[in-house]
């Protein structure tokens, strides 16, 4: 049985555990949540680097065999030095999303919400001038509110309206000529049922296509620990405990008892 390693800055990373749940089910996982440093859509980038690597050094000594960056943030500020750094197979969630999405599109133009980080990166548009034919377009939107909607959980704390207001502003922004947009945060599938009344074309979760993804690389290595026989989920997080636990308990399994606290002596 595989060991499997996610990460994110928060709750976003279990859009991706879920769907690789599907897939996977029979594997071990650990999956770390950096709540207490999130959102790292507001950071500068090496800082993202240096936290990210921190997490993956954590997971690499829990002798995992694969990493997943379930985080496209840390996915672009991250997954060179990341693969540089621990031998074993490293998964981003961008080239999948890209890839789905160029699949996905009739009109060739492709657009993608994501954190001001990111899109200050360029995280999108530098792997897509890579893979994508020329004739293909892309657009980045920075979206400065929507992962702190997902952490703070505003729907509750605020009601609706104003989740709902924020969202169609971030999608107006979007140009009409784009048939299919990206997911570029994996906390934004949480609110996928509202981004889909304003965007009412082709939406891309790129967690389906990670999930994908690390399947075929499990396929291509052995396990370490051949003695692990029962399935089991670990969760660790850097901050609040209580709002994890309750979220994951809604959105993967109602039956989830422990959340663990572990900083890892981030600052």
């Amino acid at each position: 049985m595989y060991k499997i390693g996610i990460f994110d800055s928060g709750v976003g990373g279990l859009t991706v555990l879920k769907e690789i749940k599907k897939v996977i089910p029979a594997s071990n996982i650990i999956y770390y949540g950096d709540n207490g440093n999130a959102p790292y859509g507001d950071r500068p980038e090496k800082e993202i680097r240096d936290l990210c690597l921190k997490i993956g050094k954590f997971l690499y000594e829990k002798d995992v065999d694969i990493i997943v960056i379930a985080c496209n943030t840390g996915t672009a500020a991250s997954l060179k030095a990341i693969r540089e750094n621990f031998p074993i197979p490293i998964i981003g969630v961008i080239e999948p999303g890209i890839r789905a999405a160029l699949e996905t599109t009739k009109n060739k133009n492709i657009g993608v919400i994501l954190t001001p980080a990111s899109a200050k990166m360029n995280a999108y548009k530098k792997v897509f001038d890579k893979i994508a034919p020329k004739e293909y377009s892309i657009m980045e939107r920075g979206c400065k509110l929507m992962c702190p909607i997902v952490e703070g959980n505003w729907e509750v704390e605020y009601g609706s309206y104003i989740t709902d207001e924020l969202i169609k502003l971030y999608i107006d922004g979007i140009p009409s000529n784009v048939d299919t947009l990206i997911l570029g945060c994996t906390h934004y599938p949480i609110m996928i049922d509202t981004i889909s009344k304003y965007f009412t074309k082709n939406i891309v979760n790129p967690a389906n296509e990670t999930a994908n993804e690390l399947m075929k690389q499990l396929e291509l290595i052995e396990p370490k620990d051949l003695s692990i026989k029962i399935p089991t989920t670990e969760y660790i997080v850097s901050g609040d405990t209580v709002k994890f636990l309750e979220f994951a308990q809604k959105f993967i399994d109602k039956d989830i008892k422990e959340v663990k606290k572990l900083n890892l002596n981030i600052n």
